[in-house]
C-alpha cells in the first residue's frame, strides 16, 4: 500500500505530460513558418496577422498547442470572417485526425 500512492501519482504525472505545454517565447513564435498557424491574414497595410500557432518549426503538430488553439478560439480579432471559418476548419481537421488516431 505504501508504494500505491508514489506508483500512483506517478501514472497520473506520465499520462499528463502530453497535455502540459512547453511555453513558447514571443522569439520562437515570430520564428516559425507561417505554415505554424492556424491562419495567416493580410491587414490593410499590408502586414501579416498570424493567429492560433500548433506546428512547431519542423511542421510537426504540437497537440499542447493545438488544444490552447482551439481554447483561446473565440478570443482572436479576425480581419475576416472567412478566415474565421478556414481557421476552424484547419484546427477541427487537426482535432478529428487526432481522434481517429486515439478514440
Amino acid at each position: 500500500m505504501r508504494f500505491l500512492l508514489p506508483a500512483l501519482s506517478l501514472l497520473a504525472f506520465a499520462l499528463a505530460a502530453p497535455l502540459l505545454a512547453e511555453e513558447w517565447s514571443r522569439g520562437r513564435i515570430n520564428g516559425l513558418p507561417d505554415s505554424a498557424f492556424a491562419v495567416v491574414e493580410i491587414a490593410e497595410d499590408g502586414t501579416k496577422v498570424r493567429h492560433l500557432p500548433h506546428h512547431n518549426e519542423q511542421g510537426d503538430l504540437d497537440i499542447a498547442h493545438l488544444r490552447s488553439a482551439l481554447s483561446r478560439f473565440g478570443q482572436v480579432r479576425w480581419l475576416s470572417p472567412a478566415s474565421e471559418a478556414a481557421a476552424r476548419r484547419h484546427l477541427e481537421e487537426h482535432r478529428r485526425e487526432l481522434r481517429e488516431l486515439h478514440p
